[in-house]
């Protein structure tokens, strides 16, 4: 027996050790968010969709169906987990085991190229690239599925494995618009450069990819999104025509220079020593294009539209350096991305992660004595917990019939307009106390005019 093909079962086998590992790891991280009351509003909105295939595949923040802002049929598939568990829980690890599924990607596209050994480091280094953390431990969102996506239909289109790379086509078009969009250029400029080096095949995918994409984003916008009810202007236009949330003057500049220094320095720059640097281009276009800083900033769910683009020029482009030159930055790339975990992290653990408390406790059984399927107006945190309630929804702008408040909520924007509403609405008898603990207030809709 030949010692390259054990070396590569060893590192096949550590691979799949450490992939495991990481989700599970991530999955118990992002359970403790949610447990210790730090989950956002987007997880309750994501259970509210995917906890009903059949009836509405919406939210009440959303305000319908969840087509009315994204194309995501991805999310059907999530259902049968989440109502089988009935627990949020089920929607973290399966983004945990997205986020794990990039690595085993990139080992594949370096193991070729490079040897078992090189691919295994660059798979690690996958696995701990801060951004890709970041999109794996935020919020559940579609997005946290688009960079295993984009990471395996990569590998199946180096392999000249069509049907493969058809397959990973059509789940990416599933996942959100942004994947047909960037499927639509990439796909055009693949074509180009497959015409030019005369690969007929690659052309075919390519140009077929385009078509697909195409027809995704005209069946979403002229069909899909008409028939749940969208016929004003889409939402996300926002991101690049509000005037309020324009950045100016230095700010807007340094804040999109530190956003392209946290993809690229953790990567010691490697992705740029390739052509398939290109590739990245349009996800960082569309994010950094944004009035809305949200979308450049480390840690949040839109970094997944381009950090399969990111890994899989970086695992290229590494492998073609030499065995010594791309050692050397393999190893520095890891010690660089354990660096940015440890010091400044896009996952923030000091902020999100922190032990169950006696106060949590009292959320729970607050949010467990509510009337099944009540209409429950209340803040980011506790409407996370709320995501089975299909009334349930984030403020009280909407008069439900209970108001569900944690007066330590650590929010400045809480205590400076939500609260003050809430206490206007009080005082006026629209809202009277039924119950209070420990810094948690239950009200419900009394007899007073707004």
């Amino acid at each position: 027996m030949s010692a390259q093909p054990a070396d590569g079962r060893r590192a096949a086998i550590v691979l799949a050790a450490a992939c495991a590992l990481w989700a599970a790891l991530l999955t118990w991280l992002g359970a403790d968010r949610y447990f210790s009351y730090h989950s956002g509003a987007d997880l309750g909105e994501f259970v509210q969709t995917i906890a009903t295939p059949l009836s509405g595949f919406g939210d009440m923040n959303e305000g319908g169906s969840h087509f009315l802002h994204h194309f995501s049929p991805l999310l059907y598939l999530c259902s049968p987990l989440l109502l089988a568990t009935h627990s949020p829980v089920a929607l973290i690890a399966l983004q945990a085991v997205a986020g794990a599924l990039v690595a085993p990607a990139v080992y594949l596209l370096v193991r070729p190229r490079a040897g078992a050994p090189m691919a295994l480091l660059a798979g690690i280094v996958a696995l701990f690239y801060p951004p890709l953390v970041g999109v794996a431990f935020t919020d559940f969102h579609e997005n946290g599925f688009a960079p295993a996506a984009i990471a395996w239909l990569a590998w199946a289109v180096d392999r000249r494995n069509w049907r493969a790379a058809a397959l990973f086509v059509l789940v990416a078009l599933a996942i959100k618009e942004d994947e047909a969009l960037m499927l639509a250029v990439l796909g055009t400029g693949t074509a180009i450069w497959a015409v030019r080096r005369g690969d007929r095949a690659l052309v075919r995918f390519a140009a077929g990819t385009v078509v697909a994409a195409v027809l995704t984003l005209a069946a979403y916008f002229l069909i899909v999104r008409p028939l749940v009810g969208g016929h004003d202007a889409w939402f996300a236009l926002g991101y690049i025509t509000d005037p309020e949330a324009q950045q100016s003057g230095l700010a807007a500049v340094a804040g999109r220079l530190s956003f392209l220094l946290e993809a690229f320095v953790p990567l010691c720059f490697v992705p740029l020593l390739g052509p398939l640097g290109l590739i990245v281009v349009p996800g960082l276009i569309e994010v950094l294009s944004s009035r809305w800083s949200i979308t450049y900033t480390m840690g949040q769910h839109y970094a997944g539209v381009w950090v399969g683009e990111m890994l899989v020029a970086y695992a290229v482009a590494l492998a073609s350096l030499g065995p010594r030159r791309s050692a050397r930055l393999a190893i520095a790339s890891l010690a660089l991305c354990v660096l940015n975990l440890s010091v400044a992290s896009p996952a923030h653990w000091g902020h999100f992660l922190a032990p169950v408390t006696a106060h949590d406790r009292v959320l729970d059984a607050f949010v467990a004595a509510l009337p099944p399927d009540a209409a429950v107006g209340t803040h980011d945190e506790i409407y996370a917990h709320l995501g089975f309630d299909p009334n349930a929804r984030s403020g009280w702008a909407a008069l439900p019939e209970y108001a569900l408040v944690d007066d330590r909520y650590p929010s400045a924007e809480w205590q400076a307009v939500g609260r003050p509403q809430l206490d206007r609405l009080v005082r006026r008898h629209v809202y009277d106390l039924v119950r209070t603990q420990d810094g948690v207030d239950l009200y419900r809709r009394g007899n007073g005019t707004p």
